[in-house]
């Protein structure tokens, strides 16, 4: 008879052979880690694929008859980089994020610093992670923007597509 540990040990094994086999089956996401952030009343993660630096901008340059939601630009890496206000940009609120983390999207011509309005944590994502429906409340043009819906924590999460937002801000996609 095998002991409850050996036990344990076999159901390891096949959850992360069926985690590998669902992998390669599928390209959704996997097993990633984000940056999870509050952008106004929603949680969102930001894959941490997508972002070349967090930094914490020591100086602020601001930059006039700019959109609301560009906080000013930052130099960053010999790169000068638009720091972005998420929540005033997608949420069309007025300038909300606290001075603090900016997380650094390198698009295909120009940087970006998105900010939000608070920096929560790394949170690691399991390809079994359950998905979810966004909140009844989630609506505006955003949404585009988000890949999907997570179930954290008995909480929806949001998975943003910073890629996506950052290709949209570079080619002028997002008015002001």
């Amino acid at each position: 008879m095998a002991s409850p540990y050996e036990l344990l040990a076999g159901l390891a094994l096949l959850r992360e052979k069926k985690r590998r086999a669902h992998q390669d089956s599928h390209l959704e996401l996997q097993e990633w880690s984000g940056f999870q952030v509050q952008v106004g009343k929603f949680t969102c993660l930001i894959p941490s694929g997508q972002v070349e630096e967090v930094v914490t901008p020591a100086s602020i340059a601001s930059v006039r008859g700019v959109p609301a939601w560009v906080s000013g630009v930052i130099y960053c890496r010999a790169q000068l980089v638009t720091l972005v206000d998420m929540a005033a940009l997608l949420l069309g609120k007025g300038a909300t994020a606290l001075p603090g983390r900016a997380f650094v999207v390198r698009g295909s011509e120009e940087w970006f610093g998105l900010q939000a309005g608070q920096f929560e944590g790394v949170r690691h994502i399991w390809s079994d992670t359950p998905a979810c429906d966004p909140p009844q409340d989630t609506s505006g043009d955003w949404v585009r923007y988000i890949r999907q819906w997570l179930l954290l924590d008995g909480q929806p999460v949001a998975v943003l597509d910073a890629g996506k937002l950052v290709s949209a801000l570079e080619v002028g996609e997002i008015r002001p």
